[in-house]
């Protein structure tokens, strides 16, 4: 699908919309953990007449992406259908408290294997059979995707057969012609390209995730996490709802994108706010600029606009997710962000096994 840099942002919208529901790949762990099953979604994009018009644009987005969630759980209930009794419960359980999306692409050196090992040893059997860890490989290359997947079974087995991981990468027709992205924030065409690319992991991500538990939190592949950090989360976030606090962001780690927890519920509008600004700015910019467009008053000062963001971006200490990572996604990029609220000794082991040949 051909992109141009004529088309306003509500033409953006409605084509990844659209995309998304053509071409999704879902790659996932079966619960036998035998098999890499594959499932394409297909859904037919509705008709704009008038691409002029913002309200049909918007109003057909979306539409569009109604259906495409429509379509994820359309698969659920067939494959639901198709089991036995028992099956149906088990799945029927598999409704998560909490969904952790793990993004991760193709880097020179890869903490992926460490960071998944770290998050499933900390949980008990309790808090495992209340979680779902989603690894979204923001790749096309197919054998790339199936060396990560081995990967991950072969470290991981009783997570991946227990249900516990699942593993996801979008079709290739999923991104747009990346080399006609406007360059914005006096930044070069790499770094464009590379924030504009992770913007849209997100996205993919948070829809594959959204419909399949109450609270979603966003991490890296390159974090490790405190003992029992599931339970904190959950007890936090469940005695904040019971007081009657209106929260949109628990965060649980002071940097970037990491540790963020939001309702399932409330992901459709950060995942359109994404995808109306994907081309502008990271992604942890925008989801800042989101809460300042949900809380502040234009007609108060900046002082008045931190304390309504406070009031729904609520920040817990000490930290709960600690980064490790020093070699960014971006090549030649080098990130030694630490957070000094997770007050815990890491050791940091770096593997390289995951490569493409």
């Amino acid at each position: 699908m051909g992109w141009t840099l004529q088309q306003p942002r509500s033409r953006h919208l409605l084509l990844l919309f659209m995309t998304f529901a053509l071409c999704v790949t879902v790659v996932f762990i079966s619960k036998s953990g035998t098999e890499i099953s594959t499932s394409m979604m297909t859904q037919k994009s509705p008709q704009v007449n008038s691409p002029n018009d913002s309200r049909d644009l918007y109003e057909h987005s979306t539409v569009a992406y109604k259906m495409a969630e429509m379509e994820m759980r359309v698969d659920q209930l067939t494959r639901l259908y198709e089991l036995k009794d028992n099956d149906v419960q088990d799945l029927i359980k598999r409704f998560m408290s909490i969904v952790f999306g793990v993004p991760t692409v193709r880097r020179q050196q890869t903490y992926l294997i460490q960071t998944l090992i770290n998050l499933v040893s900390n949980m008990n059997q309790t808090e495992q059979k209340d979680s779902l860890i989603v690894v979204m490989i923001g790749e096309t290359d197919q054998e790339y995707i199936k060396q990560v997947t081995e990967e991950i079974k072969s470290r991981l087995p009783e997570a991946a057969n227990s249900g516990l991981l699942d593993i996801i990468a979008p079709s290739p027709e999923y991104y747009p012609d990346f080399s006609k992205l406007r360059l914005t924030l006096g930044d070069s065409e790499d770094r464009v390209r590379w924030r504009s690319k992770q913007n849209l992991d997100f996205v993919f991500l948070m829809m594959y995730c959204q419909p399949k538990g109450s609270f979603y939190v966003q991490l890296e592949d390159d974090v490790v996490a405190k003992p029992q950090f599931h339970s904190i989360m959950k007890k936090t976030a469940l005695q904040k709802i019971a007081n009657g606090q209106q929260w949109f962001i628990l965060d649980f780690c002071r940097l970037g994108f990491i540790g963020k927890m939001m309702r399932c519920s409330d992901l459709p509008w950060l995942i359109q706010f994404i995808v109306m600004f994907y081309n502008d700015k990271p992604g942890d910019w925008l989801l800042d600029g989101m809460i300042g467009t949900k809380a502040c008053n234009l007609e108060k000062d900046d002082r008045d606009c931190r304390k309504r963001k406070n009031e729904i971006w609520v920040m817990y200490s000490p930290s709960l997710f600690q980064h490790i990572g020093t070699r960014s996604s971006l090549n030649g990029k080098i990130q030694l962000l630490k957070d000094s609220l997770f007050k815990k000794k890491i050791n940091v082991k770096r593997i390289n096994k995951i490569r493409s040949k």
